[in-house]
């Protein structure tokens, strides 16, 4: 009898629930057609249109979202935000943040990721780069674009942290230090999307006059994570390593062959890389032949390359 009793209870809990949830939907959706009657009613109040947009998108609404009709008001506050010549009332950043969110949610992160830069650039436009809102909104937009574009997420994360450091001690985010896993996440997320942007890439020099790639240096091979291509003993945590014997340098020539680097040329080659540009054509960048490059290759020859290392390491033990 307990048992059924416990059973009846829970149905009764889960209906309650259910219930519940309507009812949150009813009332956001209430709520929003609220605001979109009061938004036509005053169509040059950007405000009003804002607050009807996201009224569409908001969470309680579940599937009941409508992203057609929160484009039709947050653009219809873009407008106003847009045409204002005094930036006020944070309509700009708030719009763009809106329309990003919308977008998102629609998963056309392209749009998405454009509306949320758009709007940090509003918010310290019009706050600064210092206020506690433009870090905020930094922190908050590029966790939302952390997944699809680790490479916008990262800077932003990252600027957020610098900045609050160098605000003045009113305007810091108090507790900034809570969203560490923020900034640990997206390194971890532009780290992972780096090393699968060089995944069958390997740095390129000139070695006698030849070009050569460099499949091995005394703290990386090409069996190995990214960091260690070219910047040496990164990883190192030995002080006095450079009194070990170190691997070789190990270079792939264009004929196939494995060249092995002594040490006196090792400590003579140095990775030369300069870039300039044309004030008259500043779209191309201008480097030097023989300079360093980083190669990227299809997976079929760099799968070649690292076959023939594996050979040769084998056959030199």
């Amino acid at each position: 009898m307990k048992r059924y009793f416990t059973i009846i209870m829970l149905i009764c809990a889960m209906a309650l629930h259910i219930h519940a949830q309507e009812d949150s939907v009813a009332i956001a959706l209430k709520d929003a057609e609220q605001k979109a009657k009061l938004a036509d009613k005053n169509p040059n109040d950007g405000k009003l249109q804002y607050e009807a947009g996201v009224a569409f998108i908001n969470d309680f609404l579940k599937d009941k979202r409508n992203y057609d009709l929160a484009l039709q008001y947050l653009e219809r506050a873009q407008k106003i935000a847009e045409a204002q010549t005094i930036m006020k009332d944070t309509l700009m950043g708030l719009t763009y943040l809106g329309l990003g969110s919308t977008y998102m949610q629609k998963q056309d992160f392209e749009k998405g990721v454009s509306y949320m830069d758009k709007a940090s650039d509003a918010f310290e436009q019009e706050l600064g780069k210092y206020d506690p809102l433009t870090n905020c909104s930094k922190l908050i937009y590029s966790l939302m674009m952390m997944g699809p574009r680790p490479f916008y997420a990262f800077p932003k994360i990252l600027e957020a942290f610098v900045n609050n450091d160098l605000a003045p001690e009113n305007k810091r985010i108090e507790n900034i230090n809570e969203a560490n896993i923020l900034l640990e996440v997206a390194t971890e997320r532009f780290i992972a999307a780096q090393t699968k942007m060089f995944r069958y890439a390997l740095p390129l020099i000139t070695f006698k006059g030849k070009r050569c790639l460099v499949i091995q240096t005394a703290d990386w091979n090409i069996e190995r994570p990214l960091v260690g291509w070219l910047v040496p003993q990164m990883l190192d945590a030995d002080e006095e390593n450079d009194t070990i014997n170190r691997d070789p340098n190990l270079l792939f020539d264009d004929n196939g062959q494995i060249i092995a680097m002594t040490e006196e040329e090792r400590k003579q080659k140095n990775l030369v890389f300069n870039f300039r540009y044309l004030a008259r054509n500043p779209r191309r960048l201008v480097g030097n032949e023989g300079d360093s490059r980083i190669w990227f290759m299809s997976p079929e020859d760099y799968g070649k390359v690292l076959a023939a290392y594996r050979e040769y390491k084998s056959k030199s033990k």
